[in-house]
């Protein structure tokens, strides 16, 4: 493939990963967290960043369109399991949001561009 996005597009989803934290905080407790530290916030963009810089890289690294949707539905697979493990992680500090919100967004992405590496046929 000859399009490459940019590696600033991880600053978009870096930033979209605080907005789905407090609208699944808002969705599931009816209001914001009001209690929550700014460095919280900052945590969940480190790890969105962080998973964005690995979706960018992949779709950079994908050669053919079967890889480069493959890489993408690998990382809409591992959006809701980082999401989580962000929520989760929160509970030890802003280092365990980062850490177990980023591993299983990195990891369905990497799966997702391998077995679409595999399988593509240079369509």
């Amino acid at each position: 493939m000859d399009k490459k996005p940019s590696f600033l597009w991880a600053l978009v989803i870096g930033a979209v990963m605080p907005v789905l934290q407090l609208l699944l905080f808002a969705l599931r407790f009816n209001s914001i967290n009001s209690d929550s530290s700014p460095m919280d916030y900052v945590a969940f963009f480190a790890g969105g960043l962080l998973i964005g810089l690995a979706l960018i890289y992949f779709l950079r690294r994908a050669e053919t369109k079967g890889a480069y949707r493959a890489t993408i539905i690998g990382f809409a697979i591992g959006l809701p399991f980082s999401l989580l493990g962000m929520m989760l992680g929160g509970l030890i500090g802003p280092l365990g949001s980062i850490f177990l919100g980023i591993s299983p967004g990195i990891f369905a992405t990497l799966v997702g561009h391998y077995l679409g590496r595999s399988f593509s046929k240079g369509n």
